[in-house]
C-alpha cells in the first residue's frame, strides 16, 4: 500500500485493464513515499499495477514534450541515413545493435542507465545511439527508448527519453513523448542505484488492448503516465531490448569510446504476472556492425537475460 514498505503477492481475482504483481519475495521502493535528490536507491520501484498501485500520476510535464514543437525540435532519427534537414531520431533497423530478443509478453519493465555523459566525437556526427531501448512482444503499440543523438550543426551531444509509436493509427508513426533529460527531467525521474544515474520504465498493454508508457516519478514516489494510451496491434509479435547505433559503424566506420550502459531488472508482463527476463523467454539479438563483430565493443550478462551492460569498451 502507499506509505509502507510490502512484498508483491499474487492477485487472484482479475483485473480491468492492467498488469497483474507475480508472487514474489523482493522488497520494492514504499509507493507513494518520495525519493529525495542525492538519495541513493537501496531497492527499485515495483512494476505498476493499477489494482495495487491505483491510477498512475498524470503527466507532470506535458509542456517538455519536444514533439509538440514541431518542425522546430531537433528529435533523433532512426533510419540508417540521418536526415540533415529534419534532425529527429527515426526508426530501425539499426546498423549497430547488441541485446536480446523479447519472445514473450505483452509487457516490459526495466531500469535504465541515463549516461548523460555520453559523447558523440566529432568523427562521427550523424550518430544516433538508443541505447537502452525496449520494446514488448505481443503486438504491443509503443517502444520506451533512450536517445543519444548528434547531427551537423548541432555543437554536443543531446539525451533524451521518449515513446515510440510503432502503430500509427493517428496517421503516424513516431515519437508521441520525447523529453530532453535536463537537471527537471533528471530530478524527477533519475536516482543512482549502483553507482550509476538510473531511471525506470514501463510498457505494457491492458486488457483493452491499449499501450501505456510510464517513468517512475522519484519526486512523488509515483508511477507516472507519460503519453495517451495507444489502443491496437502493431506488427511486432516479438520484441527486443538492446544497445542500437545508426550511422555510427556503417557509414562513419567509427567504434568510439562511450560510457558503458546497462540495462537491469527487467521483466515482461505475461497477463497474470511480471517474470523476470530469461533464456526462457527471450533470445540473443546481434551482434550487428563493426564494433561489435570485431570485437572492439563486448556484451556482458550478470542475470541471464535481465540484466546486461554495453561495454563500449
Amino acid at each position: 500500500m502507499r506509505g509502507t514498505s510490502w512484498k508483491a503477492v499474487t492477485v487472484v481475482v482479475g483485473l480491468v485493464g492492467a498488469p497483474v504483481l507475480a508472487e514474489d519475495a523482493t522488497v520494492h521502493l514504499p509507493y507513494g513515499v518520495p525519493v529525495p535528490e542525492g538519495q541513493e536507491l537501496t531497492a527499485a520501484p515495483e512494476p505498476f499495477d493499477e489494482s495495487v498501485h491505483g491510477r498512475a500520476l498524470p503527466n507532470t510535464q506535458p509542456q517538455a514534450n519536444e514533439v509538440l514543437k514541431g518542425a522546430a525540435a531537433r528529435l533523433p532519427e532512426r533510419s540508417s541515413r540521418p536526415r540533415p534537414r529534419d534532425p529527429i531520431p527515426d526508426i530501425f533497423p539499426g546498423s549497430g545493435d547488441r541485446g536480446f530478443w523479447v519472445n514473450q509478453g505483452q509487457g516490459i519493465f526495466a531500469a535504465n542507465d541515463a549516461q548523460t555523459d555520453l559523447v558523440i566525437p566529432d568523427n562521427a556526427v550523424g550518430t544516433t545511439i538508443y541505447a537502452p531501448t525496449h520494446m514488448p512482444a505481443g503486438n504491443v503499440c509503443v517502444e520506451t527508448v533512450t536517445a543519444h543523438w548528434r547531427y551537423s550543426g548541432m555543437a554536443t551531444t543531446a539525451h533524451a527519453h521518449g515513446f515510440w509509436d510503432h502503430c500509427g493509427f493517428d496517421g503516424a508513426t513516431g515519437w508521441q513523448t520525447f523529453e530532453g533529460m535536463d537537471a527537471t527531467w533528471k530530478g524527477k525521474y533519475v536516482r543512482v542505484l549502483d553507482g550509476e544515474e538510473r531511471y525506470f520504465t514501463e510498457v505494457y498493454k491492458d486488457g483493452g488492448g491499449c499501450a501505456h508508457g510510464l517513468l517512475y516519478n522519484f519526486t512523488q514516489g509515483l508511477w507516472e503516465e507519460k503519453l495517451t494510451p495507444i489502443c491496437g496491434n502493431s506488427g511486432f509479435a516479438t520484441g527486443w531490448t538492446m544497445w542500437e547505433s545508426h550511422y555510427l559503424m556503417d557509414v562513419a566506420q567509427r567504434c568510439p569510446a562511450f560510457p558503458r550502459v546497462r540495462a537491469s531488472g527487467i521483466q515482461v508482463y505475461t497477463v497474470s504476472a511480471w517474470p523476470a527476463l530469461t533464456t526462457s523467454n527471450s533470445s540473443q539479438l546481434g551482434p550487428y556492425g563493426l564494433c561489435w563483430t570485431n570485437g572492439t565493443y563486448n556484451f556482458a550478462v550478470s542475470v541471464p537475460n535481465s540484466d546486461w551492460t554495453a561495454l563500449t569498451p
